[in-house]
Formats: C-alpha cells, sequence, structure tokens
C-alpha cells in the first residue's frame, strides 16, 4: 500500500507513507498520506472506500495526524519469550480492511536463506509506539505467498 496514490472527490490528493494497524493488529486503523505542502495528514478507516491495486479512494478530506499515529508492530516472540523476529508488513483483506496475516523477518541472513514467514494466528501486547507480537510456536504459511 505504502505508494500508492490517494484519490479523494477524482483527483489526486497525495500518496500513502503507511498503513496504521489498531492496538490489537486486528484491522487498519487510517492511513498516512503526504500531499503538497501541508506535511503528513491523516485519512481514518471510516473515510476509505477502497483500497485497490492502483490507488487508495477515499471520502471527506484528510485531517491532522492523531499523537498515536506512530503506532506499529515491531518484536515478535514465542509464548515463552524467545525472540523470532519483527514484524515487516501487514496482507489485509481489501474490502474488510482486516489483517489476514503478519510477515515476520527473523533478520536478513535468515530471509536470504528461508525467506520471510507470514504469522495468521497471533496475539498483540500494547506498549507504547510499539505493539509486542506473541505467535504460537508453529509457523503457519499462506498459500500463494
Amino acid at each position: 500500500m505504502i505508494g500508492l496514490p490517494v484519490m479523494m472527490n477524482g483527483k489526486a490528493a497525495g500518496s500513502v507513507l503507511r498503513g496504521v494497524l489498531t492496538e490489537d493488529g486486528r484491522s487498519l486503523r487510517g492511513i498516512v498520506m503526504r500531499g503538497g505542502l501541508k506535511g503528513p495528514r491523516w485519512l481514518p478507516r471510516d473515510q476509505i472506500a477502497l483500497i485497490g491495486k492502483l490507488s487508495v479512494i477515499g471520502t471527506g478530506r484528510p485531517g491532522r495526524l492523531p499523537k498515536d499515529a506512530g503506532y506499529r508492530l515491531f518484536r515478535v516472540s514465542d509464548p515463552e519469550g524467545a525472540r523470532l523476529g519483527i514484524v515487516t508488513d501487514a496482507l489485509m483483506n481489501e474490502e474488510t480492511l482486516r489483517v489476514t496475516a503478519l510477515e515476520i523477518s527473523s533478520g536478513p541472513l535468515d530471509d536470504l536463506t528461508d525467506g520471510r514467514w507470514y504469522a495468521t494466528a497471533f496475539q498483540v501486547r500494547p506498549g507504547g509506539d510499539t505493539g509486542h507480537v506473541t505467535v504460537p510456536l508453529v509457523r503457519e504459511e499462506v498459500e500463494g505467498s
């Protein structure tokens, strides 16, 4: 989604800088977009009509960034606390804006040898600007990845 143009009222209004998930990591809360000289702007979930392959269609007007717009999921561990990696992306259903899986990187070397993996079952413990993700011991693959 990063870099996609944002269309509002039939006109280009900017481009997506990043998506912001809810604290539980289960759905999109809104997007931070760049457009014009105003600096970053906020488009909340209820003003996102469609996230397509080529653009994001929004309604209303983008507003000021909320204080917690920098929230992101970061560290990933198993239930015993062993570090497994970091969250690098979230796969989401474009219609419901719900997260279907988290993309996890175990580190640059592991990414080259084994590739990144996807967690469809996870829990998030919010803590300030980042959420700590806990996944079951079994890694689940997303079909088609």
